[in-house]
């Protein structure tokens, strides 16, 4: 079964690919089907602009397509001050890797170097059974001002800057397995809700039922 990634972050896709593996699904990406698509995200929750970029690119390609946007929360801050779902654009630019490293790593040092943090992804997907969404308030991490020195993001640049509260390691450092070994809430509801939307509708559709 094909399902498309309504995304161009190459960290969004290794890390959707990691997920599925294993499952009954090829995972494309829209520079795999050389379709590009510019989605103006004004929804007022992560599940409303990841529904907005599915759509897009569903009527586009006639392609089950799945989409996620985030929001991210700052214990510590004021509500004026709180990134919600404008992470890594800032007063109206958009940051490059560099400079949202160290917005935050300055944004930190504000409320005293670090802080509670979490993302509320939203998740949607589009396929011929219709839309779902859902969104998902993930697991709480450690904001540092301190940047992890030894190891580069991929593909996410906060990660150099976002330590693991029970592990106690950037997640610049945490290699595959670790995510896995650390049963992140995220990683179980975004497979979850993979299989109840998608392969289940898929195999009911095309098993006969007895």
């Amino acid at each position: 079964m094909q399902l498309l990634y309504a995304t161009k972050n190459n960290s969004k896709i290794y890390n959707m690919k990691r997920r599925l593996k294993g499952m009954p699904i090829e995972l494309l990406t829209p520079n795999d089907i050389n379709v590009k698509i510019e989605v103006t995200e004004d929804g007022k929750t992560p599940s409303e602009n990841a529904l907005k970029k599915a759509k897009a690119y569903y009527e586009k390609t006639n392609i089950a397509t799945i989409a996620a946007d985030s929001g991210l929360y700052i214990s510590g801050l004021p509500k004026n001050k709180q990134p919600g779902l404008y992470v890594r654009r800032v007063n109206g630019k958009e940051l490059t890797d560099d400079e949202m490293i160290d917005y935050y790593s300055n944004l930190m040092k504000t409320i005293g170097g670090s802080g509670d943090a979490y993302y509320i992804t939203g998740l949607a997907l589009v396929t011929e059974h219709g839309s779902f969404t859902i969104d998902i308030e993930e697991d709480h991490f450690i904001l540092t001002e301190k940047r992890d020195a030894k190891h580069n993001h991929r593909g996410n640049p906060l990660d150099v800057i976002t330590i693991d509260p029970v592990c106690k390691n950037y997640y610049s450092e945490m290699t595959d397995e670790d995510f896995k070994n650390m049963g992140y809430k995220f990683e179980k509801e975004c497979l979850d809700f993979i299989q109840k939307n998608f392969i289940d509708y898929e195999y009911n559709a095309i098993i006969p039922q007895k």
